[in-house]
């Protein structure tokens, strides 16, 4: 389309003259609030009321947030975000400076007078306690040597339990006999109140009277209601005449040595005893040979010794002569043989 120069004038005189109109009477209506004229939207600030409240010794800061903003724009539009940070403490953030983070195993406790906050909660030992000792119900058993005897020449006692509570089988008990630890026994059943049992001493034997002290759980080992009373001094002699015999004679396989067989043809063991093996050639009244022997020979056993010295040769005349000397032989005349030697 074409516009003629004149016609393009007179537009824009029209436009220009509406619009300094408008102008002059928007500043003659200004304070006014007129319901002709439209106005723009009036922004009202924004506030937001933030309360910080700090605990007083603790040194925690702690932020309270408001429940909602206290201003709405008069549009009835949604409140602009505020821009403004609000100060919060996250769980793991860090005590203020000066202060010492508790690790996780210890346990802050509430500010005082003398114990600032913080400070770890102590943690009382845990006592250690004596170990248990099992006993009876009605009390401690009371060891004590009722009677001490003598069987085949073994010392035995009676022991006995005078107290309230009893002695468990399996219980393992010693005993002192002549200042040495005899032996430990084993109880095979428990030892009741007012029961009592009989130990026999296999190796404790007696050949000659003698005041013989025997004493039950010498070191205490055993909780009792009384330890004074343990031991038992009794004089005792021996029920067996120990006797030594000579049994046989013979000459060596392999050399020609003497070997002599010696018997113990009591009931009652030989321990330890003292027995001297004399040999005579044929009619000759000097011996040919005399040795001494520390022997150990269980009741009706036997046990053979060498001499030395002595050349067995077969055919040979032999007397051989065995004499107990400690304890002293009950039959000297089972104590010589006389013989030939095959």
């Amino acid at each position: 389309m074409t516009i003629r120069w004149p016609v393009a004038a007179s537009l824009a005189a029209l436009v220009g003259g509406a619009g300094l109109a408008a102008l002059v009477l928007a500043f003659c209506a200004e304070g006014e609030d007129e319901p002709g004229i439209v106005r723009p939207p009036t922004r009202t600030p924004f506030s937001r009321t933030v309360t910080v409240a700090r605990t007083p010794s603790s040194g925690t800061l702690s932020a309270v947030s408001p429940s909602g903003p206290t201003a709405t724009p008069s549009n009835g539009g949604p409140a602009p975000e505020d821009t403004a940070e609000v100060p919060t403490a996250p769980p793991e953030e860090a005590t203020p400076s000066g202060e010492t983070t508790l690790p996780p195993d210890e346990t802050p406790l509430a500010p005082s007078p003398t114990q600032p906050a913080g400070t770890p909660t102590p943690v009382p030992p845990t006592p250690t306690l004596p170990a248990a000792t099992v006993t009876s119900p009605l009390g401690l058993p009371d060891l004590v040597v009722l009677d001490t005897f003598v069987s085949s020449d073994r010392v035995g006692l009676r022991l006995g339990n005078k107290g309230g509570g009893e002695l468990p089988a399996g219980q393992e008990v010693e005993f002192r006999v002549r200042g040495v630890t005899a032996e430990k026994v084993t109880l095979g059943e428990a030892l009741l109140p007012g029961a009592s049992v009989e130990v026999i001493f296999e190796n404790q034997v007696i050949y000659r009277p003698e005041l013989l002290l025997a004493v039950a759980d010498p070191n205490n080992v055993i909780p009792e209601e009384d330890d004074d009373n343990n031991g038992l001094a009794k004089q005792l002699a021996p029920d067996v005449a120990l006797d030594l015999s000579v049994h046989g004679v013979f000459r060596a396989v392999d050399a020609p040595r003497l070997r002599v067989v010696i018997q113990n043809p009591t009931a009652a063991p030989a321990i330890q005893v003292t027995a001297a093996v004399t040999v005579f050639l044929g009619d000759a009244g000097e011996p040919a040979a005399e040795s001494t022997y520390q022997l150990t020979i269980e009741p009706l056993g036997f046990e053979t010794v060498e001499v030395m010295g002595v050349a067995a040769l077969p055919g040979t005349q032999v007397r051989v002569v065995v004499e107990m000397t400690d304890p002293p032989d009950a039959d000297p005349a089972n104590n010589v043989w006389e013989g030939t030697i095959s």
